[in-house]
């Protein structure tokens, strides 16, 4: 979890007693959480805890640096201390173990490179509004490596959502065909199936993004530029998840309106997205969707829409009847729902 101020802390930092080196801080966490990861200490810890040398015998660490790195991670709550001895917490345990279904190990690779690489664009996409480097996606599609770690950060987060948000997605009745829009993964879409058998799913993404994808039987994978290539026609639900925040308004709005017409007459387009019209009260909650709102338009030129922004859109495409749906299980993701045109 993040640092969090102390009444103390935030006492000192209000009057300014102390220089403002929390958010550095903050970084030099992120790097300390992957090393973790990397060097095996969260699996080595998983079925037994462990002091500090005897992990860094068993993983052939520096034991001084060793014990620091622990202490850190301790006091990031990634590892609890009790009677010498370290163990694994709730969260390090569910995110950063690499057998657990929802591991984010992988995708560490991704993290460490929106930091230090795309992220120092910050200061030329606030003087011309264009992406800080090259474009998020081109970057991917170029770099297989990283590609492997986003998906793999994609994914994770996807199988911990996909089941709870599945159980929202309106399918019309006698529904047979879906297209997931830029679904890499395609968690969502399997989750969609296993619900409803009836149902077969098409994923159209870029070659790399697919060589994530899950398998499954009613499943069907094409590779292809959402933005450029024919959609096809004749489907009866279209999920659009994490996408609408990586495009610019005229692309967003080209890409709804194709979509309208490869949906058959009154099928449903879904949209998973954070919208920042919809946040949790709170300073906290305000500056995570202004971060989030940052990092989008640094590395792909897209931005947080609201929902009522959304619904607009999806109206001007031709859409009828936008909602917005929640699922107090995945919290994460928000859907915006609305009807093709009968």
């Amino acid at each position: 979890m993040p640092l969090f101020f102390n009444v103390l802390e935030a006492a000192a930092h209000r009057l300014s007693i102390v220089p403002p080196m929390f958010d550095y801080f903050g970084a030099l966490g992120v790097h300390t959480l992957v090393a973790g990861a990397r060097l095996g200490i969260f699996d080595a810890l998983r079925d037994r805890p462990s002091t500090g040398p005897e992990l860094a015998a068993a993983l052939g660490l520096d034991p001084g640096s060793a014990d620091g790195l622990l202490r850190v991670l301790a006091g990031l709550g990634y590892l609890r201390r009790r009677g010498g001895r370290y163990h694994l917490t709730r969260p390090s345990r569910r995110w950063f173990t690499t057998d657990s279904p929802t591991s984010l190990v992988a995708g560490m690779e991704f993290w460490e490179r929106t930091v230090t690489v795309i992220w120092p664009g910050v200061e030329r996409t606030v003087r011309d509004g264009s992406p800080g480097g090259t474009p998020f996606y081109t970057l991917l599609e170029s770099d297989p490596d990283l590609s492997r770690s986003f998906q793999a950060w994609t994914a994770a987060l996807a199988r911990s959502q996909a089941p709870a948000t599945a159980r929202i997605i309106p399918v019309p009745r006698g529904a047979r065909q879906v297209l997931d829009v830029g679904g890499s993964h395609g968690w969502f879409s399997v989750e969609l199936l296993r619900r409803h058998p009836e149902l077969r799913a098409t994923v159209l993404d870029l070659p790399e993004a697919l060589k994530a994808a899950t398998a499954h039987p009613r499943l069907t994978l094409r590779a292809g530029s959402f933005l450029e290539d024919d959609l096809g026609s004749g489907y009866d639900v279209v999920l659009l998840f994490n996408i609408v925040h990586g495009l610019g308004d005229e692309e967003t709005a080209t890409l709804l309106g194709r979509l309208a017409t490869a949906l058959n007459p009154g099928g449903a387009i879904v949209i998973g997205d954070q919208f920042d019209d919809g946040i949790l009260p709170g300073r906290a909650s305000r500056t995570l969707m202004g971060l989030l709102d940052l990092n989008y338009r640094i590395a792909a030129g897209g931005r947080l829409r609201g929902f009522r922004e959304v619904a607009r859109l999806l109206t001007a495409a031709g859409f009828h009847r936008p909602r917005h749906v929640r699922s107090l299980r995945s919290v994460a993701t928000e859907l915006a729902v609305a009807t093709a045109p009968r």
